[in-house]
C-alpha cells in the first residue's frame, strides 16, 4: 500500500490500472482478476462471401452453404451441394491508450478465417425439400499488439511502466437443417434450424510497475497478471424466410443463450511492495480454476427489397442482456506474506470471483449489392456494433461501441464464385473510477480503436444429378 509521503497524485495510474480490487489487509484476505483491454463485441468482423462486404446484412436473402451461419432456413434455397470459405486476409487493427496526459499505441496485421461452410443438396440429397449445412465460423476475434506505456512524472523521480497484451476469439462449428415445403427451386417460403459449439478461448497478460524516489525514501510496486482459459457453450437457433413477392423477402432469425459445457482457465497473479521498512508479496496461481463465458438470447428481423439490378436489406439484431455470474472462480488459495521487522509473517489468501454481465444491445446492419454485369456485382454495407459491456460497471472487458462501413465486389460463374472487398471499423470509449489521485477523484483512460480489414471469399457448388 502506498504511504501518503509519497505525493502520487499520478503515480497511480500503472498499479491502478490493474489494481487488486479486493483488500489484501481485510479479515479476509484476497485478490482479484483485473481488467483488460479486451473489447467482447459481438459483430466485429465482417463473415462471409457476399454477405461480409455487405456488413453482414444477408438474413433475408442468404441462400448458400454459409446460410448456416446466417440464417439456416436459407440452406433450403441451394440447389447443388457447396462450399463456401471466406476470410480477412489482412486485419490492420490499431489501438491507442491514453490517460493522464500521457498516450501509447500500436498497430498490428494479423489474418483470421472466418467461415468454413458446406451445404448438401441435389446428388448426396435425393430430396428436392431438406438440405444440411455445416459450418465453422470465428466471429469474435480480438488479438491487438501490446499497448506499452513508460513516463516519468514528479519532475522524473517518479518511472511508471505498464503493459497489457490479450487475444480473445470464439470458434462455433455448427450444424443446420434446411426445410422448402414447396420444394428448393419454387418454394416460397423456408425454415431451418441448427446447433454449434462455442468455444471461447481467453489470453490476457498485464505488468505494470510504479517507483518513486524522494530525499529518504523510496517506494516499488511490481505487478502483473496472466491468464489462459477456455470455455465450451452449446448454442441451438432456428430461423425461417418468406419471399412475400418477387421484390420482397422477409426473414427472422432466433438463438437461445449459451449452455455450458465445460470450462477452466491457467492463472497466475503477483503483486510485490517495497515500501521501507515494509515489504508486502502477493502470489496466487491455480492451474485449474473456474472459467466460464456466456453467450446471449438473440433476435433478428430483417427485410430485403430486390430489384432488376439492385438489391438492398435492412437487418436488426436483438442480443439479450445477461445477469452477472462468476466468470473466474477458484478454491485454491495463495499465499500474503508481510515484513516490517525483519521477520516476514505468511498468511492465506484467496481469489475473489470475477463477475460478469452483459446489457442488452440492438445493432442495425444496411447492406446492398448493384450488377455491374451477368456477372460482377459491387456491394457496399455499413452495421453498428455497440457494446454489450454495461455501463457504470467496472467490468473486466472495455465498452467501445463500433461502427463498421464494407464495400467490394463479387464474381460469379456457373460452379465457382469470388469476392473481394473491403472493410473499416472505429470506436473509442472511457473508463473512469479504476484510476484515481491521491484525493480519491476518478481518472479517466480513453482506449481508441481502429480496424481496417482486406476480405475474400470463394464459394464452389457442383453440379447436381
Amino acid at each position: 500500500m502506498i504511504r501518503r509521503r509519497f505525493p502520487y497524485a499520478a503515480s497511480l495510474l500503472a498499479a491502478a490500472l490493474f489494481a487488486f480490487p479486493a483488500a489484501l489487509e481485510a479479515q479476509t484476505p484476497s485478490v482479484a482478476v483485473p481488467p483488460n483491454l479486451i473489447l467482447p463485441n459481438f459483430d466485429r468482423l465482417p463473415v462471409g462471401q457476399q454477405e461480409g462486404i455487405e456488413a453482414g446484412a444477408y438474413l433475408a436473402r442468404t441462400g448458400d452453404a454459409g446460410s448456416n451461419w446466417y440464417n439456416p432456413a436459407g440452406l433450403a434455397k441451394s440447389e447443388k451441394s457447396a462450399v463456401n470459405a471466406s476470410a480477412t486476409a489482412y486485419e490492420w487493427t490499431s489501438t491507442k491508450l491514453e490517460g493522464l496526459g500521457e498516450s501509447a499505441g500500436k498497430s498490428r496485421i494479423s489474418s483470421i478465417g472466418t467461415l468454413f461452410s458446406a451445404v448438401l443438396g441435389s446428388g448426396p440429397l435425393k430430396s428436392q425439400r431438406w438440405r444440411l449445412g455445416f459450418s465453422i465460423a470465428n466471429p469474435i476475434v480480438w488479438q491487438p499488439s501490446r499497448i506499452e506505456l513508460a513516463f516519468d512524472q514528479q519532475a522524473g523521480q517518479e518511472k511508471i511502466a505498464y503493459s497489457s497484451e490479450g487475444s480473445f476469439d470464439i470458434m462455433i462449428p455448427a450444424i443446420g437443417v434446411g426445410f422448402a415445403p414447396g420444394g428448393v427451386t419454387s418454394g416460397k417460403f423456408r425454415v431451418g434450424a441448427g446447433m454449434g459449439l462455442a468455444m471461447t478461448s481467453l489470453r490476457t497478460f498485464q505488468a505494470a510497475s510504479d517507483r518513486v524516489t524522494t530525499p529518504g525514501s523510496e517506494l516499488v510496486q511490481l505487478r502483473s497478471f496472466a491468464g489462459d482459459g477456455g470455455s465450451w457453450d452449446m448454442k441451438f437457433n432456428a430461423g425461417v424466410q418468406w419471399e412475400a413477392n418477387p421484390h420482397l423477402i422477409l426473414a427472422a432469425r432466433g438463438a437461445t443463450p449459451s449452455l455450458r459445457v465445460r470450462g477452466s482457465t491457467q492463472m497466475n497473479l503477483q503483486s510485490l511492495t517495497v515500501n521501507t521498512p515494509r515489504v508486502q508479496d502477493v502470489v496466487f496461481r491455480d492451474g485449474e480454476a473456474e472459467f466460464k463465458y456466456k453467450l446471449p438470447t438473440e433476435a433478428q428481423l430483417g427485410a430485403a427489397v430486390l430489384g432488376q439490378k439492385g438489391q438492398v436489406e435492412v437487418d436488426v439484431h436483438y442480443y439479450g442482456a445477461i445477469d452477472p455470474y462468476d466468470m473466474y472462480s477458484s478454491t485454491a488459495t495463495g499465499t500474503l506474506t508481510v515484513d516490517t521487522t525483519g521477520t516476514p509473517t505468511t498468511s492465506t489468501i484467496t481469489l475473489a470471483p470475477t463477475r460478469n454481465s452483459n446489457r442488452s444491445v440492438v445493432n442495425v446492419s444496411v447492406g446492398g449489392s448493384y450488377a455491374l454485369t451477368n456477372h460482377w456485382r459491387a456491394h457496399a454495407g455499413f452495421a453498428s456494433d455497440r457494446s454489450p459491456v454495461p455501463t457504470g460497471l467496472q467490468s473486466i472487458f472495455r465498452q467501445i461501441d463500433l461502427n463498421r462501413f464494407t464495400g467490394g465486389f463479387s464474381l460469379a460463374g456457373s460452379n465457382l464464385s469470388g469476392s473481394l472487398g473491403f472493410g473499416y471499423s472505429y470506436g473509442s470509449g472511457t473508463r473512469s473510477g479504476t484510476v484515481t489521485d491521491q484525493n480519491g477523484k476518478p481518472i479517466e483512460t480513453r482506449l481508441k480503436v481502429s480496424t481496417a480489414n482486406l476480405l475474400f471469399a470463394l464459394s464452389y457448388s457442383f453440379a447436381g444429378k
